[in-house]
Order: C-alpha cells, then sequence, then structure tokens
C-alpha cells in the first residue's frame, strides 16, 4: 500500500565519528521540514529557520524540532528514509560486535541486559537480524497515520492489541506482512538523532531514531519486545529484571550503543 515513493536505492549511512553513521538528512546542511502538503496553512520553514541550523560534520542541536509535516509528502518519506538507514548503520554495528564477542561486546550485553554469557549473544544475533531485515524493507509506504482505520487495517481493534510508544508512534505487532508503523504529531516534537549537545553521543531522552528501532522490535517477526520499562532512564534503572531482554527501549538503547 505505497503512498509515495522516494527515488533512488537503499541507502547506507556515511560512517561518521567513532565508526558510527551520520544522518543523510543533513545532506544540505540544515534541518529540512517536511512539507506542509496541499493546505497552506502553515510555513514550513518557520519554526525550523528558529532554531540552530546543523552543518554537516556537527550533530544536530538536540532541543524540540517543532516543524509542519504531511505524512503523505516527500519531505516526511526523506526523513524516514534517512533515520531508517541510520538505524541500518547501527544495527550492523552490534551485530559485527556480537560476532566479535570480545570485552566490548560482553560489556555492552551485561549493561543493558545484566548478562555477558553465550546465551544473551544466541538470543540477541537473531533478533539483529531480525531488526536488520524489516528495516531494509521499509519504504515510507509503511508509515501511516495513527487513526482507528489504519490501526484496523493493521490488524488491531482500534484501542486494543496495539503497542503504544506514548502517543508518539505506534505498531500492531501481529503485522508481520506490511510492517505499518503509526505516526502521531509529537514524533515530529522530537530531536531526529537525539545527540547530546556538540557530541555524538545519545542521551536518555526520546527521539525519532530511538522511536523507529523501538516500533520495529514491538513486530512478533522481530522481538514481540514489551513496553515493561518504558523510556531509556527507566530500562536503565531495570537493567537486572529478565524482562529487560524483552523491553523494547532497552533493546534500542542496547542497539544505538547509548552508555549513560
Amino acid at each position: 500500500m505505497p503512498i509515495f515513493k522516494v527515488p533512488g536505492p537503499l541507502g547506507v549511512n556515511v560512517p561518521g565519528p567513532n565508526g558510527f553513521g551520520r544522518d543523510p538528512f543533513y545532506a544540505n546542511g540544515i534541518h529540512q521540514a517536511p512539507s506542509c502538503g496541499s493546505n497552506g496553512g502553515c510555513d514550513p520553514y518557520q519554526s525550523h529557520m528558529a532554531h540552530k541550523q546543523s552543518p554537516l560534520d556537527a550533530p544536530e542541536w538536540d532541543g524540540v524540532v517543532n516543524i509542519c509535516y504531511d505524512v503523505k509528502g516527500q519531505r516526511f518519506g526523506e526523513l524516514m528514509m534517512s533515520l531508517r538507514d541510520s538505524a541500518i548503520s547501527y544495527t550492523q554495528d552490534r551485530r559485527v560486535e556480537l560476532l566479535r564477542w570480545d570485552a566490548i561486546s560482553k560489556a555492552r550485553t551485561k549493561r543493558w541486559f545484566n548478562s555477558s554469557e553465550e546465551e544473551i549473544r544466541d538470543y540477541l544475533l537473531p533478533i539483529l537480524d531480525s531488526v536488520i531485515r524489516v528495516l531494509k524493507s521499509l519504504t515510507p509506504g509503511n508509515f501511516v497515520y495513527d487513526t482507528a482505520e489504519n490501526n484496523v487495517q493493521a490488524g488491531c481493534l482500534p484501542g486494543q492489541g496495539m503497542v503504544l510508544t506514548g502517543v508518539v508512534a505506534s505498531v500492531c505487532a501481529v503485522d508481520t506482512v506490511e510492517h505499518r508503523i503509526s505516526i502521531n504529531m509529537r514524533f515530529f516534537e522530537l530531536p531526529r538523532m537525539g545527540y547530546l549537545f556538540e557530541s555524538y553521543d545519545f542521551g536518555t531522552g526520546d527521539s525519532q531514531l530511538l522511536t523507529l528501532i523501538h516500533e520495529v522490535t514491538h513486530f512478533h517477526d522481530v522481538a514481540s519486545s514489551t513496553d515493561d520499562f518504558y523510556g531509556v532512564y527507566n530500562a536503565d534503572r531495570n537493567v537486572t529484571n529478565p524482562r529487560a531482554r524483552k523491553n523494547a527501549d532497552s533493546l534500542a538503547a542496547y542497539i544505538l550503543g547509548i552508555n549513560l
């Protein structure tokens, strides 16, 4: 059910500092606001112009980015494909790390899942493979407005069966064919990458990148993750709980290599 297409092949991020991918959405050196669509009721650059512009070689300013948007617009498609490519890059980094299974690898699994034994490695590898598989399959058409009608089409009754991420985004975990991700307007108030100011380190707050990975883990053909400990801060406080390995934000924080 594609809504539109963004030309060009599936991209892979250009490695940035520390070997991680740089967000290709900054290709023109500034925040680019998704289109306001055909209603003409807002200036797509008004809020964007009021905030610090981000040159290619610097991390984004980690403030709230209030922008107009249109989930059916090309700008939105470009944004989501750039986030998808960054998510693929980080997940591939974690997979390589697990295959290496050295002291750094074990310290990271211990950090988020309280285990550095072979069993956690064997548990995480197929999850990472599934995250990569689903991410690579995503196109702009996989992202839809968060409406009751779209939730029903995804396989869940309104208000039932949806795995919610606050009011930011949601999925129907049984939607393992289309992998639709419902987007709420608050998604556009989040920072894209979630870097701390003037660094490439992630903070504890939500971001568009974290949200995307979080939602993908919910699908039953990925990890069937839960929201037992919502938010990176709460995930951090519950690393010794056995449910951490199924917690969506624990998995997302691990994939992004967050180190508080």
